[in-house]
């Protein structure tokens, strides 16, 4: 009986490159694209092309992550300093130091859009204020942060599949609702700009995602060799690719009485399927990815200020120690939320997004390309 309960268990293990790729898609599943603001903002703003660019932006992510993935497993760093120290030298001093600066940025970013995100939510669900709503939000993310990881991934586990059931259903109803009103506007290719200016904000998306690579290899550890990394990163590219794209097009449909609406998603499922119980649903995930989100880079953030605090102390010091760090960095981020979410997604992706190229981006890539070269011109003296 216990050797059957205990095959059972392993049967339910999930696959660690599952693990890793589910941590990709609660990631990037925060505020911004819960509430579809950044859809909005960064491609249903440019009409008809927002039925593909949003592809090539997680084409992009998945190249970046596959190869920070398998960077960390060949020079076993599972930390972002340690990862970028080695990804940078022999120039890491600059870079760094540079990247430490610009991702504590992007965490407070990110963090605050969540805040803001359930701000919205609660609002249009309650008519509570949105102060207060955004201060419940931070109290919510403070007391899962405090907890600890064990707890942090045990919800983020269960957050992905509901997410990526949820969202999938609805989302792919109402594209398939709106498939007829997109295709008229692929057919006029109706839109008010130009495929490059498309593309350009297309690729501030991906470089603002790739920001965030100082949290996805820390969970690289789970990725036993390359296999796994190649498997995470399809699986991840696969998950996020259709999910974005399946929001860009139900966002697109409304196109362009949506862009001025704070939470875009709220507006299509009251216009589209599913009615009281969609929007009640879609309000709870929304919420659900906008907390995941800010638990995720909050306890970074924690365990990163406490890093830098001076001085070892024993464990129950150090725990005091991280609530304290906790409560700092929610009650900025908190201040940063009250400018709302429209500003936030417009302005401080768009910032975070040009930092990002010249950072990861162009870096990653080109190292990258010359790792595929190296290993082309070693396979042909092989063959010699």
């Amino acid at each position: 009986m216990e050797k059957g309960i205990e095959s059972m268990k392993e049967k339910l293990v999930i696959p660690s490159c599952f693990g890793v790729a589910f941590v990709w898609f609660t990631t990037h599943f925060g505020g911004g694209f819960a509430s579809g603001r950044q859809v909005a903002e960064f491609y249903v703003t440019y009409g008809w092309f927002a039925i593909f660019m949003p592809i090539i932006a997680m084409a992009i992510n998945g190249l970046v992550f596959y190869y920070a993935w398998d960077f960390s497993v060949k020079h076993q760093v599972f930390d972002y300093k340690s990862w970028t120290d080695k990804f940078y030298s022999p120039y890491q001093k600059i870079f760094s130091n540079l990247y430490e600066l610009v991702f504590v940025i992007t965490m407070f970013v990110a963090t605050a859009v969540g805040f803001a995100t359930g701000g919205e939510i609660i609002e249009e669900a309650l008519g509570t204020p949105y102060i207060i709503n955004t201060l419940m939000i931070a109290v919510i993310i403070f007391l899962l942060t405090i907890f600890g990881a064990k707890l942090i991934r045990k919800v983020a586990t269960i957050v992905a599949i509901a997410l990526i059931i949820g969202v999938g259903i609805i989302y792919g109803t109402n594209a398939v609702v709106s498939f007829p009103a997109v295709m008229d506007l692929v057919a006029s290719q109706r839109t008010e700009t130009s495929f490059l200016a498309a593309a350009w904000r297309m690729l501030l998306y991906a470089s603002f995602q790739a920001l965030a690579v100082g949290a996805y290899v820390a969970v690289a550890d789970a990725l036993n060799d390359g296999e796994d990394v190649k498997k995470a990163g399809m699986i991840g590219f696969a998950i996020n690719a259709i999910l974005l794209t399946l929001a860009s097009i139900t966002v697109l449909a409304h196109y362009p009485e949506v862009l001025d609406i704070p939470v875009p998603t709220i507006y299509v499922v009251r216009e589209g399927v599913g009615g009281a119980f969609a929007e009640g649903l879609i309000s709870v995930l929304i919420l659900f990815g906008a907390v995941s989100t800010g638990v995720n880079f909050v306890f970074g953030g924690v365990k990163r200020i406490v890093a830098w605090w001076p001085g070892e102390v024993e464990e129950q010091k150090e725990r005091k120690r991280a609530i304290i760090a906790s409560l700092i960095f929610v009650i900025l981020t908190w201040c940063i939320a009250l400018f709302g979410l429209i500003p936030l997604v417009a302005r401080g992706y768009d910032l975070l997004g040009i930092l990002g190229i010249p950072m990861i981006i162009i870096p990653v890539l080109y190292k990258l390309l010359l790792s595929k070269d190296a290993e082309s011109t070693l396979a042909k003296d092989e063959n010699i």
